[in-house]
């Protein structure tokens, strides 16, 4: 199954039982209103394609019961399940560009290091460099 192979139908329950574990409040918009279920869990199970088969089997599982119901039944009996949908709720929503500038996360940025600026580095870096014999230059 790949990440695109989500059916309208397991889209359409996605998005219910997102808005259960993220509802709107405080500023943040609720995970349908960012299209969870949309472009954003295509991302999320493209990054993390273990979570695939699990998901669609709960959210054919779920298709017909209600969403706060399922959340709940999930949270209490079967954790490793619950644990499969919050994570790729979560995963998917984080992936929101609106959601990342209303917490002020801009993304991953690159921090270079400055070895000049970082003797401790140095140091660190000549006692590898030192203590093993066999070292040869990478081509």
């Amino acid at each position: 199954m790949s990440a695109a192979s989500l059916s309208g139908s397991q889209r359409a329950v996605l998005a219910r039982l997102a808005d259960v574990l993220i509802a709107e409040g405080r500023g943040m918009p609720a995970a349908s209103a960012v299209d969870v279920s949309g472009e954003l869990i295509d991302r999320c199970l493209e990054a993390a394609p273990v979570l695939r088969a699990p998901l669609g089997a709960l959210l054919d599982e779920f298709a017909d019961d209600p969403p706060a119901e399922s959340v709940r039944q999930l949270a209490s009996r079967r954790p490793n399940d619950f644990s499969v949908l919050s994570t790729a709720v979560v995963g998917a929503y984080y992936l929101s560009r609106e959601v990342r500038a209303l917490i002020g996360y801009p993304g991953q940025q690159p921090d270079p290091i400055s070895v000049a600026g970082e003797p401790e580095y140095l140091d660190m870096l000549e006692r590898v460099y030192g203590r093993h014999p066999g070292y040869r230059e990478a081509p």
